[in-house]
C-alpha cells in the first residue's frame, strides 16, 4: 500500500548582508605634527605659569562640516589625564615642572582650548572639523632634567572605525635648567684687605690684635652651595697660621671665619681650610676676618701674607 508523502521544505538564510548606515556623511582622516627644539632650557628665574614654548602643528587638514544625523560615537584618546597642581590649567607631562596646554582651530575659524585626556561622548548633527593645532608648555614647578617622547598627544576615533584626527609629537623634547656657574664678584678677584696698624706691645699683651672682618663673594645662576677653598703658605712652626712675607718678625696671619656668628680657623692647608655657604639670591656670602697673630718673639715691622681662595658649586 503506497503511503502519501508529504515534502517540507525549509528556508534558512544565514549571513544575509544588512544594509549599511553611515553614521555620517564623511570623516575627517587627518594627521598634524610638532617638532620642537631637542632640548629646551627653562631658566630658573622664569616663575611659575609663565610660558617656557609654544608650537604651531605642520600639514594640511582640510576644513569641511561632517553631517552625522544620528547619534555617533566620539573616542578621544589623550597623552595626559590629570592636570598639574602646580600650575592647574596645565595637564601634568612626564617632566617635573613642565605642563602643557592645547588649542585646536575647528573649520568655522574658532580657536579654543582642549582637553588632553582620554573620553567618550555622543553627539549628532553638524560638526566642523579641526584645521589647526597649537601646543603650549608651561613651567609648573622646578625643573631639574626630563623629556616628552615622541608619538601621540591626541587621537580622535568615530564609530570606533575611523580615525580622524591624530596629533603628532615628531620628536623627543628634553627640558633642563641652566647649567649653574659662579663666580667670585669683582671686588674680591684680587683683593687686598688692610688691617689697621698696632703696637708691638699689643701682641705682647694677646696673642692676636687688630681683627678685620669683611666677606667674600659669589654671584651664582642656578647653583644651591658654593665650597670656598683656601690655601697658603704656613707661619713656620705653626701651620693653622698664615706665613708673614713682611718685616715684622714673630708675626704672622689668623684668618678665620665668621658663619652663623661662630669664629672659626681657617688653617693655609688641611680639611678645616673649606668653608661650604649656600646660596639665597642667586648670592653666597662667606663672612670671614683676618687679624696679627703672636709667632715668636715680636719685633716692628710690616705684615704681609698671601690667601688664596678657590670656589666650587653645585
Amino acid at each position: 500500500m503506497k503511503r502519501p508523502i508529504t515534502l517540507i521544505s525549509t528556508l534558512l538564510l544565514f549571513g544575509l548582508p544588512v544594509a549599511a548606515q553611515a553614521a555620517c556623511d564623511r570623516y575627517q582622516n587627518d594627521t598634524l605634527t610638532l617638532n620642537l627644539p631637542a632640548t629646551i632650557t627653562v631658566p630658573d628665574s622664569l616663575p611659575v605659569g609663565g610660558e617656557i614654548i609654544s608650537g604651531t602643528f605642520s600639514g594640511t587638514a582640510q576644513g569641511f562640516i561632517m553631517n552625522c544625523p544620528t547619534w555617533t560615537l566620539l573616542t578621544i584618546t589623550g597623552r595626559y589625564q590629570t592636570k598639574d597642581p602646580g600650575y592647574v590649567p596645565a595637564y601634568r607631562t612626564e617632566v617635573p615642572g613642565v605642563g602643557v596646554r592645547l588649542r585646536l582651530t575647528d573649520a568655522n575659524g574658532v580657536n579654543a582650548g582642549y582637553a588632553l585626556h582620554n573620553q567618550q561622548k555622543r553627539f549628532t548633527g553638524p560638526a566642523p572639523t579641526f584645521t589647526g593645532a597649537q601646543l603650549t608648555f608651561y613651567k609648573t614647578g622646578p625643573v631639574t632634567d626630563g623629556a616628552v617622547s615622541a608619538g601621540a598627544i591626541r587621537v580622535h576615533h568615530m564609530d570606533n572605525i575611523h580615525q580622524t584626527f591624530t596629533l603628532l609629537i615628531g620628536n623627543a623634547i628634553r627640558f633642563v635648567r641652566p647649567a649653574a656657574t659662579c663666580d667670585l664678584a669683582m671686588g674680591d678677584v684680587n683683593r687686598t684687605i688692610s688691617l689697621d696698624p698696632i703696637k708691638v706691645s699689643s701682641l705682647r699683651q694677646a696673642t692676636s690684635a687688630g681683627e678685620r672682618h669683611f666677606d667674600l663673594t659669589a654671584n651664582c645662576n642656578g647653583a644651591t652651595n658654593v665650597t670656598f677653598v683656601f690655601s697658603g703658605t704656613p707661619a713656620p712652626g705653626n701651620d693653622r697660621l698664615f706665613a708673614n712675607t713682611g718685616t715684622a718678625g714673630g708675626v704672622a696671619l689668623w684668618l678665620y671665619s665668621r658663619l652663623n656668628g661662630s669664629v672659626q680657623n681657617i688653617p693655609p692647608s688641611g680639611p678645616e681650610n673649606t668653608r661650604t655657604v649656600t646660596v639665597s639670591g642667586n648670592q653666597a656670602v662667606l663672612p670671614l676676618g683676618a687679624a696679627y697673630h703672636q709667632n715668636g718673639t715680636v719685633s716692628q715691622g710690616t705684615l704681609v701674607s698671601t690667601a688664596t681662595v678657590n670656589i666650587t658649586y653645585d
